[in-house]
């Protein structure tokens, strides 16, 4: 019985995954995940300005030349890698590659060895306040809680529990403005934590006003 019920719950995420990458999943299958889970999650979190690109440095791969403008968290392998700037992406689409413009900023939140769709990749000028407070220190305080993809019209009946919170892939309001956070509660029998997403003024007037 469980397992029939943990193939059901992927072949919904198929389907959403589908749904949001198209063409690319053919060889890029990624399951959604909230910007909190990219950030816990990562190898490296970097804001980088996009110099320039080679597709020439390494077959089948785009090299990104990037100024990196601030880094707010590296494993020291990911340190060592990004030591001289560069951030590898397979070159074709199909490959699960990335495609980043000149010039422009983006907060990239990636795993070794090499950047893809399945990565945290955002132009800083386009995130939302709360996404830029989380990537600044926010969601370092939040990884003791899990963020669960959910898929179907019932799941987010219980969206909160002892170790995290359940999120729609298409919940624009939990995604730009909220963090599945540990919050202390007052109970008879004592004070207990449980995670919960942070009701932010910005997410109130969201969930009001989706």
């Amino acid at each position: 019985m469980e397992f029939q019920k943990y193939l059901s719950l992927w072949a919904l995420a198929l389907v959403t995954v589908l749904a949001f990458y198209g063409s690319y999943v053919e060889a890029c299958m990624c399951m959604p995940a909230h910007p909190q889970t990219h950030y816990c999650n990562a190898d490296y979190v970097v804001q980088v300005r996009v110099l320039r690109k080679s597709e020439k440095m390494d077959p089948g791969k785009t090299i990104y030349k990037v100024n990196i403008k601030r880094t707010y968290k590296a494993t020291p392998e990911a340190r060592k890698m990004l030591r001289d700037g560069r951030l590898a992406t397979p070159n074709m689409d199909s490959s699960c590659g990335v495609k980043l413009q000149l010039g422009k900023v983006y907060i990239i939140a990636g795993r070794m060895p090499q950047l893809n769709l399945c990565s945290y990749f955002k132009e800083y000028a386009k995130m939302t306040i709360t996404e830029r407070h989380g990537f600044n220190g926010g969601y370092k305080k939040t990884c003791s809680c899990n963020v669960w993809p959910c898929f179907g019209k019932s799941c987010l009946d219980e969206r909160e529990a002892d170790d995290g919170c359940k999120w729609s892939p298409h919940g624009n309001c939990e995604r730009d403005f909220s963090a599945c956070m540990p919050h202390i509660r007052q109970t008879p029998s004592g004070n207990i934590t449980r995670c919960r997403w942070r009701r932010t003024r910005l997410y109130k007037q969201c969930l009001n006003y989706p």
